[in-house]
């Protein structure tokens, strides 16, 4: 039997879990400071190593800064060779760069940059948590997101260096990951179905 055809307890936890999709087109419509206020502080409600809170995050809702921020990537992005060796997403990533207009961002009006204390052990997990967490709260306000990855993988090199400087970012502090952040350009596709055999239960 699939997931799907399955009887769920519903509740409207569960029901923004089932129906949060990532979201990759947005309108250009700001996210009220209210809002953005709250998702912030859903993550850092997240669980996270021993409590200790060894996270910063970083919400950038200025459309200059935002500029600033897709510039720095995509300047990142333009001395990298492609070789044989080079995964296909960098490749098109890198290609995609040569366009100056190049939008890395998907358009949104905001973006949250998750960094942890890189010297903690639970740094990739905690990371993760928030923005799983900050995902659903904004989901469940009308909102959509969507993880970028562009920021952790380019972090070492000098235009996004110079920038997470800027921001405030401490150099103890590595970005683990990124989030898009504004209400979506058109309505997202639903949850593909589940893989079967992804849930045991021994019992």
């Amino acid at each position: 039997m699939s997931l799907e055809a399955k009887e769920f307890i519903m509740n409207a936890v569960i029901d923004a879990i089932l129906t949060r999709r990532s979201v990759r087109s947005y309108r250009p419509d700001p996210v009220p400071p209210a809002d953005l206020d709250t998702i912030l502080l859903a993550g850092s409600y997240a669980p996270n190593g021993k409590g200790l809170q060894n996270w910063k995050f970083t919400a950038i809702a200025s459309p200059e800064r935002l500029r600033q921020v897709n510039e720095a990537i995509r300047q990142a992005l333009l001395p990298i060779p492609v070789t044989p060796e080079t995964h296909p997403y960098v490749a098109s990533l890198i290609e995609k760069a040569q366009d100056e207009s190049a939008e890395f961002l998907y358009g949104a009006p905001a973006l949250v940059i998750v960094s942890h204390l890189s010297s903690d052990r639970n740094a990739m997990a905690n990371s993760a948590l928030a923005i799983g967490s900050m995902m659903l709260a904004a989901h469940s306000l009308g909102l959509g997101s969507c993880w970028l990855n562009q920021l952790p993988g380019l972090a070492h090199l000098p235009p996004v260096l110079a920038l997470l400087s800027e921001l405030g970012i401490p150099e103890e502090y590595q970005v683990y990951g990124s989030m898009a952040l504004g209400y979506p350009a058109e309505e997202p596709k639903p949850a593909a179905p589940r893989k079967e055999g992804v849930i045991t239960v021994i019992r």
